[in-house]
């Protein structure tokens, strides 16, 4: 996303529009930070499949839930992350710093900067961070699927597997999750 564009068309919108607007591309930046976070919760999931070939549905859940919920610290997945798919360090170090932005992003972004939302330049600065978020977590998604494709070409993993893996993988995320909305 080019920065300048996005401003251009911001400075056109009426005060309470810029606003919207600003709530909406803090979303993105989020949506944009949590997809880079599944994806590598994905990709460990699939490695530790193909790896452990779990026997029972309760060592599968227990895989399952060990990554689905995204609670290991950033550092760790990324580096869990780099073993399994051989990430180069510099990706390393981008997934862990997306990883931890995005989780500053969610919790303590706007308890720091809400009066930006005041000011006109401070506009313009969530603006600009917001859509630097976006871009990066992009860019990242882009590359662990590109080490995704890598991993499925190394290992040999036929096509039909992944989906099958991929639909067992959804099967078991929406089970979770609605086990612990029931329980929440």
């Amino acid at each position: 996303m080019d920065i300048q564009h996005i401003i251009a068309h911001f400075e056109t919108l009426s005060e309470e529009e810029q606003t919207k607007e600003i709530y909406a591309h803090y979303g993105l930046a989020l949506y944009f930070g949590q997809a880079a976070e599944q994806q590598v919760a994905h990709m460990l999931i699939f490695d530790k499949l193909f790896q452990v070939k779990p026997e029972t549905g309760e060592q599968y859940t227990a895989l399952f839930e060990e990554y689905a919920a995204a609670a290991k610290p950033a550092g760790i997945l990324a580096i869990e992350t780099q073993m399994a798919y051989q990430l180069a360090d510099q990706d390393r170090d981008e997934l862990q710093q997306v990883l931890m932005l995005r989780e500053y992003m969610a919790g303590t972004y706007f308890k720091i900067h809400a009066a930006l939302v005041l000011q006109p330049e401070g506009k313009r600065k969530l603006l600009t961070d917001f859509s630097a978020v976006q871009n990066r977590s992009r860019a990242l998604h882009a590359r662990l699927q590109q080490y995704q494709r890598e991993y499925v070409e190394r290992t040999g993993v036929e096509p039909e597997l992944m989906q099958q893996t991929w639909a067992t993988v959804v099967r078991d995320a929406q089970r979770v999750l609605a086990a612990q909305a029931g329980v929440e």
